[in-house]
């Protein structure tokens, strides 16, 4: 039943649903992605996965990086913001571990260890904006 539970969280956390709903479409065919993420990363990979996904529903081809402009809005420093994500994201992929591996107490204390790890990631926001300038081709 744990490996089920398990299971089923990574799959729902892995499927993503491909959209668009940041684009902002423009009539000389330089549009715009503005959003924001957790991570540097996750915005780049999110504003360019949408940009692909508009291109591809207007049938025009694939989206053509313009301009890219990532900021730190954060209300902590950055450095002190990526340590303390690094912390919780390593005390919820521990927690996990146990969670499922774990028998007895052990897993109880992983359970807990794997929310509330989740709960501090979360609770960070999503400091990163990006605006992504594209065109399809």
């Amino acid at each position: 039943m744990k490996n089920w539970i398990a299971f089923s969280l990574v799959a729902i956390f892995a499927s993503g649903c491909a959209h668009h709903n940041n684009v902002r479409p423009s009539a000389d065919g330089k549009h715009y992605v503005n959003l924001t993420a957790e991570t540097r990363e996750a915005a780049g990979k999110e504003a360019l996965e949408q940009a692909n996904h508009y291109c591809d529903k207007q049938n025009l081809g694939h989206a053509y990086i313009q301009n890219e402009t990532i900021t730190y809005l954060g209300s902590m420093p950055e450095q002190d913001y990526l340590q303390k994500r690094n912390i919780a994201t390593a005390v919820e992929a521990a927690g996990t571990a146990m969670w499922i591996f774990g028998e007895n107490a052990v897993d109880d204390v992983g359970a807990a260890m794997s929310i509330g790890g989740g709960i501090a990631e979360d609770s960070m926001g999503e400091p990163y904006q990006i605006t992504l300038a594209f065109s399809c081709k």
